[in-house]
């Protein structure tokens, strides 16, 4: 765990923690229950998802796990973002946690980046269920 403990991944991701999750026990975002769990969850599954990963031994489940990690990561972004947005903090309490998730996203790729994984396999583009425009105007013979 010594170097688990070095690495700025999990540093970084462990003041992000703290510090989202501070926020929601401030008002008036801690009224506002739903965001402030969804806040809570994301921020604490960053570092506990890298220690996850670690502990398992493989660079390949390390790999996986700093996945979820950068994944819960862009989460809290998200979430702080319309917290600020929102005004369900005060701006300058809110910018603090924002800009460490920001940092957290970026550690952690370059961390992925280091350890040589491949970039995850993007989803195909959605279809648009409007109806296809070279189809406009034709009349189907069924």
């Amino acid at each position: 765990m010594r170097k688990l403990e070095s690495l700025d991944a999990f540093k970084c991701a462990k003041n992000t923690a703290r510090s989202a999750y501070r926020l929601t026990l401030e008002q008036p975002l801690r009224q506002h229950y739903a965001l402030s769990d969804q806040i809570r969850r994301s921020a604490v599954s960053i570092p506990a998802n890298i220690v996850e990963g670690y502990v398992l031994g493989t660079r390949a489940q390390f790999v996986r796990y700093l996945r979820i990690a950068l994944g819960s990561a862009a989460e809290l972004s998200v979430h702080l973002e319309l917290v600020e947005d929102m005004g369900l903090a005060v701006s300058s309490a809110a910018r603090g946690p924002r800009e460490l998730s920001d940092r957290t996203v970026a550690v952690i790729t370059g961390l992925l980046k280091s350890l040589g994984a491949r970039p995850a396999r993007t989803l195909p583009a959605p279809r648009s269920p409007l109806p296809d425009q070279s189809r406009a105007g034709r009349v189907d013979s069924t």
